[in-house]
């Protein structure tokens, strides 16, 4: 595609005033419709317009947004890149002050620092613990596909299920783990300093 290219601009045949319905990249053929944008209705058309043109079917690559250098299509930035901006976005703490965690460049869960550190990782993201848990709001499942009049007064019994559910949810020791961003620890040297000792 050259830069001179424009995308192929798709109008119904039987309108006078041949408004755009669609953009196509003038490549592959790949529509976009202005219609999925929450916007204006210029600006709407202006970025159907550029996404047909920067037709992500046709790209092989993206250039990232922080350094310029080619990055693969699915991101913006580059692993590099990626990597400074969690890191700089995150509160920096001690491994002594996280316990279960994941490993920044390998995603990896790991039940401690220490564990990360001896599988290579340099830095980790806390984790946060999410035990299982049954919705408190059962009762809008219950109600779904009934007529639109249904309403939680027809149910009998719902206070007996909801101290149910929170008795439930309550009692729950086990669960996921989720990664938090907003904290990090270098754990490099938990790996170094075994390796000392041994």
């Amino acid at each position: 595609m050259t830069e001179t290219a424009e995308p192929i601009i798709l109008v119904k045949a039987n309108d006078p005033d041949r408004k755009p319905m669609l953009y196509a990249c003038p490549k592959c053929g790949q529509c976009v419709s202005p219609n999925i944008f929450a916007c204006n209705d210029t600006l709407a058309h202006e970025t159907a317009r550029r996404m047909a043109l920067d037709c992500y079917q046709c790209k092989t690559h993206n250039t990232c947004s922080a350094c310029g250098e080619q990055c693969e299509k699915l991101y913006t930035m580059c692993p590099a890149c990626r990597r400074k901006k969690a890191i700089a976005g995150a509160e920096i703490v001690e491994p002594s002050n996280i316990e279960q965690c994941f490993g920044l460049d390998s995603g990896q869960f790991y039940p401690s620092p220490e564990d990360a550190a001896d599988d290579g990782e340099e830095y980790v993201f806390d984790a946060t613990f999410r035990p299982f848990e049954a919705p408190v709001n059962l009762y809008e499942t219950i109600l779904d596909g009934h007529h639109d009049d249904a309403d939680i007064s027809d149910l009998v019994g719902l206070d007996k299920l909801e101290a149910a559910i929170a008795e439930f949810n309550k009692a729950q020791t086990s669960g996921s783990y989720d990664e938090n961003r907003k904290r990090i620890a270098l754990v490099q040297q938990l790996a170094t300093a075994e390796a000392d000792q041994s």
